[in-house]
């Protein structure tokens, strides 16, 4: 069977082409841009792939939603897939994801950004950068989470990879999702409809979930009203669930204390945005996911394994459609 790789994404890529060249029977062709992508789907079983702008998704479905595709299977390697949702995904063909292969860096990057707003990290860098031993500009701020309320707003994998972690630091953990669910690292369970009340008092809200029309700008003006002052903001998702305007005049105004953002709306964020001038916030360039061994071999393993599935005849793991 021949594969196609478009590897829009360099994470793992060595390890994901590995995996499949590794499965017998497999012929893997890789392209990195969309030109390249193109001729190669003709003839192909598989397709393997990041989520793409949509212009580039419509023009992927459009070729796997014709009478002449001959692709069965197509595995995001990446956990959101906004693009293609946007467009739709193709009929007749199996789609699968990689089911929380990089939750737990993810999750491990959440608690980085949040520890660096409560412990004050830029500002000790600041500090260090002048040679000023200041332990009161430093700590006048600083934060312990440790007896802390967090709200993880979405509660996938991502989210449960969060919780695990917050537990540790003794956190009281809310988990909020479309239909609310029990969890070992929850102390609460809600459903979305419940986040006016559950914002007005916690202490630390997690964005991890996915961006839908029905979520987009989640965390706006409103919503941020309604939260507890001076509360602690982290997103790992999407920057489209945040209001940006909203977010940089409550960080302004103190009702944020503090944020760390590995997400923005555009990507990368223009030199000229306001939120880069906003007080007490870390923007890291959305690289969540990425430096993690463990992770790289989940995302390679996973694909590979699905691809031995299909060209066994057997059923597909984390099958979306």
């Amino acid at each position: 069977m021949r594969v196609v790789y478009w590897a829009r994404m360099r994470l793992a890529k060595e390890r994901i082409i590995a995996a499949i060249e590794a499965v017998p029977g497999a012929q893997l062709t890789v392209v990195e841009t969309i030109d390249e992508l193109m001729p190669e789907l003709p003839g192909a079983g598989a397709l393997l792939l990041a989520d793409a702008p949509p212009d580039m998704a419509r023009k992927v479905k459009d070729a796997l939603s014709s009478p002449e595709n001959t692709v069965k299977w197509m595995h995001f390697l990446t956990a959101g897939r906004e693009g293609f949702e946007a467009v739709g995904l193709p009929d007749g063909v199996a789609v699968t994801y990689p089911a929380g292969g990089v939750a737990p860096a993810v999750a491990e990057h959440a608690m980085t950004l949040l520890l660096a707003v409560t412990r004050r990290v830029p500002a000790m860098l600041a500090e260090q950068a002048k040679r000023n031993w200041s332990r009161e500009t430093v700590s006048a701020n600083a934060r312990s989470i440790e007896g802390m309320t967090m709200a993880i707003v979405g509660y996938g994998q991502i989210g449960r990879e969060i919780a695990r972690r917050a537990k540790g630091f003794g956190v009281h953990t809310i988990g909020l999702s479309r239909t609310a669910r029990a969890d070992e690292f929850l102390d609460e369970s809600h459903g979305l409809d419940d986040l006016k009340p559950v914002l007005g008092r916690v202490d630390i809200v997690m964005i991890a979930i996915a961006l839908t029309d029905e979520t987009r700008h989640l965390i706006n003006a409103d919503t941020i009203a309604a939260a507890k002052p001076g509360f602690i903001l982290v997103n790992v998702a999407r920057g489209g669930l945040v209001d940006q305007v909203a977010l940089a005049e409550a960080l302004v105004s103190g009702q944020i204390f503090g944020a760390g953002l590995d997400v923005v709306d555009p990507e990368p964020l223009p030199a000229d945005d306001p939120l880069w001038e906003a007080p007490n916030l870390i923007v890291s360039p959305h690289f969540a996911g990425g430096a993690s061994i463990a992770s790289q071999k989940r995302l390679a393993s996973g694909a590979a394994d699905n691809l031995k599935r299909l060209m066994a005849g057997d059923a597909l793991l984390h099958q979306v459609n």
